[in-house]
């Protein structure tokens, strides 16, 4: 596995500025749940301690509230960071455990034998 840095949150607007994160690229199906309690599908597209990339139709925006249902795992509940068309950022208030990401790592895997052949760990851009 490739493991590169991204970049820094609030240092400034440069690319430089930007947060600094091991990142891993994945296409793990999950589920927003939004305050009303209504559901909507979604694709982690990659996961860091800080935070995850999603994809998804469900229009979001900056600062709303979600829960994030990840299959076998609890709920995680956080602020949208970012938005752009489909894709946003979920930031977390507490760094997550590398094993919890090992073991989302190997859902992803799981869920794409046969679609997608590796699951890279790299830097994307967030």
């Amino acid at each position: 596995m490739n493991t590169h840095r991204g970049p820094v949150t609030g240092a400034g607007k440069g690319r430089l500025d930007r947060r600094y994160s091991n990142r891993t690229a994945m296409s793990l199906p999950a589920v927003l749940i939004r305050s009303l309690a209504d559901e909507h599908p979604d694709i982690i597209q990659n996961v860091s301690t800080l935070g995850f990339k999603l994809r998804s139709e469900y229009g979001v925006t900056v600062g709303r509230f979600l829960s994030l249902d990840i299959p076998g795992l609890t709920a995680y509940s956080r602020w949208v960071a970012w938005s752009y068309l489909d894709q946003f950022g979920l930031d977390v208030a507490n760094a997550i455990p590398e094993p919890v990401i090992e073991y989302i790592i190997t859902m992803a895997l799981q869920a794409s034998e046969g679609f997608y052949p590796e699951v890279e760990r790299r830097n994307f851009d967030i």
